[in-house]
């Protein structure tokens, strides 16, 4: 299966039955009508056990059922197609349902709709992770560029020009930074046993505030979302 994929085939065990599964959105969807296929029942029954999972409270219509295009032939004009809009329902529905029918098949769809999950979240961490390791790449090398260019304008003198020089370079030695961290090359270098600065929760506070101030921050600008921010600080 490659990664960019949206349609599945799956077949049944007994090789009886072919079925196209859309995957989207980390799951697995079906509509009433591929439902009734794999599980080999009525398609009125099939929609009798989805309202009923509905209706009972099981499962919220909302998270689980989807509007997809859908395009289909033309029924009065030939070689034309024709798109509408059909409604499926996520794995967790037709989880459900096989149990409701107590289809043998609705466990066998389980197991490989799981295991087939799994082997795209894994391909799309790895190909996440690759994009982002290229963003990062490609963000230092424009970080750079630009503090060379600062440092070659004449004209950029006052201490404003300055201080965009010193963020621009504090920022990339913050990537190198954090890179190694991350794949656990860091080495602790060029240390004193003179303290030069102490790293508080307050004083960061007051650091974040004065840049509110200096660079008018909107209403999200260093709003904390929850402890985690002081307790890293504590940590220091």
């Amino acid at each position: 299966m490659e990664l960019n994929d949206k349609i599945i085939i799956y077949q049944t065990a007994d090789g009886q039955t072919s079925i196209d599964v859309k995957l989207e959105n980390e799951t697995v969807w079906l509509s009433q009508a591929q439902m009734a296929e794999l599980f080999q029942k009525d398609r009125t029954v099939i929609g009798r056990h989805i309202n009923n999972i509905f209706k009972e409270g099981e499962l919220d219509r909302n998270m689980v059922c989807a509007k997809f295009a859908h395009t289909t032939r033309h029924g009065a004009i030939a070689d034309k197609e024709q798109e509408k809009e059909l409604t499926l329902y996520s794995l967790d529905v037709i989880i459900s349902v096989g149990y409701r029918v107590k289809s043998r098949r609705g466990t066998q769809f389980r197991i490989w709709a799981n295991r087939v999950l799994k082997d795209y979240l894994v391909k799309g961490y790895a190909v996440n992770k690759a994009l982002t390791e290229q963003r990062y790449t490609e963000l230092k090398q424009l970080v750079s560029v630009l503090g060379r260019t600062v440092r070659t304008q004449e004209a950029l003198t006052t201490d404003d020009a300055l201080s965009l020089v010193a963020v621009v370079s504090d920022y990339t030695y913050a990537l190198d930074t954090l890179d190694k961290y991350d794949y656990q090359q860091l080495a602790v270098e060029q240390t004193t046993n003179e303290e030069k600065f102490h790293a508080t929760y307050d004083g960061a506070m007051q650091a974040i505030e004065g840049l509110k101030a200096k660079f008018g921050g909107s209403q999200w600008f260093g709003n904390e979302k929850d402890d985690s921010f002081k307790s890293s600080i504590g940590q220091i």
